[in-house]
């Protein structure tokens, strides 16, 4: 694992274990009926009895995404990437020069999606505590946003690593057919 995603991997654990201290903070004072969803204006529209299912479900959900990105950073084979199980087959080199790169993807995306469920625990208990508070629109789309704009970037780095591996024996095989 290179330093650079080490530290990412860090600060998405760190991240959600301040969403889990959040839910527990606010576990006490948090009211008898909670929001559980947000419209498209950031404002709660579903409100539920306060459970530990409600209260702590994104921590879970984000330290579960947390595992599962981890396990796809040490097998990046199974991400559901094109062609990453062909990938496998390629040279050593060529397959960790494209699995370098799916790291790297995956690394971006878990730090997106670290911020968005810590953003989305901390305000889902302010707005428990003062239904006037919501999710702010412009905040979620701009992650929303950049974490697509993050996995389209390296999708296409990844796919053009793959088309370069692979040009060079398709040629090859057609010359050989030709003959």
């Amino acid at each position: 694992m290179t330093r650079k995603h080490k530290y990412i991997f860090v600060f998405g654990l760190f991240l959600a274990f301040i969403s889990w201290m959040t839910a527990a903070y606010y576990w006490d004072k948090l009211p008898s009926v909670i929001p559980v969803h947000f419209g498209v204006d950031g404002q709660p529209n579903s409100w539920a009895d306060k459970t530990v299912f409600y209260v702590f479900l994104i921590p879970v959900l984000q330290s579960l995404m947390l595992a599962g990105f981890a396990f796809l950073y040490d097998r990046p084979q199974y991400t559901n990437m094109p062609s990453t199980l062909w990938l496998t087959t390629l040279s050593k080199k060529n397959r960790e020069q494209a699995f370098g790169l799916i790291r790297s993807m995956l690394t971006g995306t878990l730090l997106f999606i670290s911020i968005i469920f810590t953003y989305i625990t901390y305000m889902m208990n302010a707005a428990a505590m003062d239904s006037s508070i919501g999710l702010s629109p412009f905040v979620m789309i701009v992650l929303v946003a950049g974490m697509l704009i993050w996995i389209g970037v390296w999708t296409v780095k990844v796919y053009k690593v793959t088309k370069q591996v692979i040009k060079p024996k398709t040629a090859k095989k057609v010359k050989r057919g030709g003959k």
